[in-house]
């Protein structure tokens, strides 16, 4: 390849396009392994809604291929969680060329934990955040909800699954804005007060239902995240003041070593 720095417009075009079809052509293998599996994986997404639930048949059908829409619905989604790292490290290998050789050697493991972050959130909303709102709102429903259809199911599964998911890459965006000098820990610190009302707008949003318990439980681990990344901004500016003290304090003895070596007349 031709150095990227000197790669015309058309040239870096090229390069995208070539890294979005790697990306797709990988997932859709992962993708079509997923939908082999598709019941297997909708059953296993259907475990919060059965185990609270009272009645024996858990999914109402409203049209002949809903339940085989539903299973390819939960094949893509799934595909999607699972194949994070393919998207994650081909952007990187896109915005690589822009990287000095230490960026570089950064981003190996910061692609790494972006997937693994990703991965935890949708994790923890399917475990912890999901089945405590799909309770409240059956609660709530009471008897005039008896079946949900299996398409209704998995757009609120989701809705929570992938936006608890990208919360958490909040530590990672912030550790990398710090690095690249766009953001201080202090600077993060002082606009904490405006990121807990962005936070808990954003909670609102994604969690359909008005309860305000419900919406602090899911804006909480965000604010902790957001506190996680602003001590992981902390870290990157004292490893840059101490590369710049040291960097001073080797000029400085050089200096003093080019003075004593001085003849003196």
């Amino acid at each position: 390849m031709s150095d990227p720095n000197q790669m015309g417009f058309f040239d870096h075009l090229e390069e995208l396009r070539t890294r979005l079809i790697k990306s797709v052509g990988l997932w859709l293998i992962v993708f079509v392994i997923c939908f082999f599996f598709s019941k297997e994986i909708f059953a296993w997404l259907a475990e919060p809604l059965a185990a609270i639930s009272k009645s024996e048949h858990l999914f109402a059908a409203t049209r002949f291929e809903e339940p085989f829409l539903a299973n390819m619905r939960a094949a893509f989604w799934s595909s999607l969680i699972l194949s994070s790292l393919i998207f994650f490290y081909h952007f990187w290998g896109f915005v690589a060329p822009a990287l000095t050789k230490q960026e570089k050697w950064f981003a190996v493991p910061f692609i790494i934990f972006m997937a693994l972050f990703f991965i935890a959130g949708c994790l923890f909303s399917f475990k912890y955040v999901f089945p405590k709102a799909l309770s409240y709102l059956m609660e709530w429903n009471g008897s005039e909800l008896n079946a949900f259809t299996r398409s209704s199911y998995l757009h609120m599964l989701f809705l929570f699954v992938m936006g608890m998911g990208i919360s958490f890459e909040l530590p990672l965006v912030l550790l990398f804005l710090a690095k690249v000098g766009l953001v201080t820990s202090s600077f993060l610190l002082d606009k904490f007060r405006y990121a807990v009302v962005i936070i808990f707008i954003a909670a609102a949003i994604i969690t359909p239902t008005p309860d305000p318990f419900m919406q602090t439980f899911l804006a909480a681990p965000i604010l902790l995240l957001y506190l996680l990344g602003t001590f992981l901004a902390w870290l990157v500016q004292k490893k840059e003041d101490e590369a710049f003290e040291a960097a001073i304090e080797g000029q400085s003895d050089d200096e003093s070593t080019a003075v004593d070596e001085f003849p003196r007349g």
